[in-house]
């Protein structure tokens, strides 16, 4: 009876022991490093609907023409799991202008509507962002590693450290590029030869054509958007508009009835959209109105529409 007695305990024992080893093979084979990585992005992706769902609300109640921001009145998406490879993305929203630090110390402006994406770490052999719209960059010099800024349809820009512009949005036909200071370096789509830009020059290329122009500029006219200026010199009504239509983030429809071509030499910088309209309509038979806002295909905020009709 003793004898049984000391089998069983033995045996609850040994299944006691078993169970503690089975729970510490269980334990040993859970990949640490996964379920960390895997609690981060799920953190990142809770944090990025918290900011999602801020900006949109921000974005309903703003009433002024222009906004200046950092990061958070664009939005940052980042990606990846690791930091090593992690892709970060900066959006401008509508109206707004962002100002960033990039991982190298240099700085961007982003225009209205403007994207930019750029891995979360710089090496020494790749400084490279990808533009989709408007900036103006300060790139930090460092003679061993080029900066480049890389445009949707091909076109690069690449750089050691200056001031420079470029324009690269999807509805415009032209790509275009100004220097403030330094040197900069354009490589063209499909062509072997690189072009190399001076200051205070502008290089447009034509993404339809192909075809290049090369102009000297008036460097304030094309750079004063970043401190919220608008200056225009000797420049088409057409084009002014297309610069309000950013700036204010309205939809203008112009009919230009009489076929006359007008340009303007002005600077606006605090003036509400009426007061710039009401200017232009000094020297011009222009007639303006607001129309009813609609929401856009994919859009969850509606745009203000502005008709002008040139008599």
């Amino acid at each position: 009876m003793k004898d049984e007695q000391q089998s069983l305990r033995t045996e609850e024992l040994w299944n006691k022991a078993k169970a503690i080893a089975d729970d510490i093979i269980a334990i040993e084979a859970i990949d640490t490093t996964k379920a960390y990585n895997k609690l981060c992005a799920e953190l990142r992706r809770k944090k990025l609907r918290v900011w999602q769902q801020r900006l949109t609300k921000y974005a309903a109640i703003l009433t002024l023409p222009l906004l200046f921001s950092t990061a958070i009145l664009g939005y940052l998406l980042t990606n990846s799991s690791t930091d090593d490879d992690r892709m970060t993305e900066i959006y401008s929203v509508n109206g707004a202008i962002t100002r960033y630090e990039l991982p190298d110390k240099s700085v961007v402006w982003l225009n209205s509507g403007s994207r930019l994406r750029f891995a979360n770490h710089f090496t020494q052999a790749n400084r490279q962002v990808e533009l989709e719209g408007e900036g103006y960059f300060e790139v930090k010099a460092n003679p061993q590693s080029p900066f480049y800024v890389n445009t949707v349809h091909g076109l690069q820009v690449y750089v050691y450290g200056t001031h420079f512009n470029v324009a690269a949005y999807e509805e415009s036909d032209c790509i275009e590029t100004v220097l403030e200071e330094g040197h900069v370096n354009v490589i063209i789509p499909g062509r072997k030869t690189q072009y190399s830009m001076e200051q205070g020059e502008i290089l447009s290329y034509n993404k339809q054509t192909g075809q290049i122009t090369s102009n000297r500029v008036d460097t304030e006219e094309k750079l004063a958007w970043k401190d919220g200026k608008l200056v225009f010199r000797n420049t088409p009504l057409e084009e002014i508009f297309q610069h309000l239509e950013r700036h204010f983030n309205i939809h203008i429809t112009f009919v230009n009835h009489s076929g006359k071509q007008y340009r303007y030499r002005a600077t606006f910088y605090n003036e509400t959209l009426p007061q710039i309209m009401d200017y232009l309509g000094k020297s011009a038979s222009l007639s303006w109105h607001f129309e009813k806002s609609t929401l856009t295909t994919g859009s969850k905020s509606s745009k203000r529409h502005m008709r002008v009709d040139l008599y």
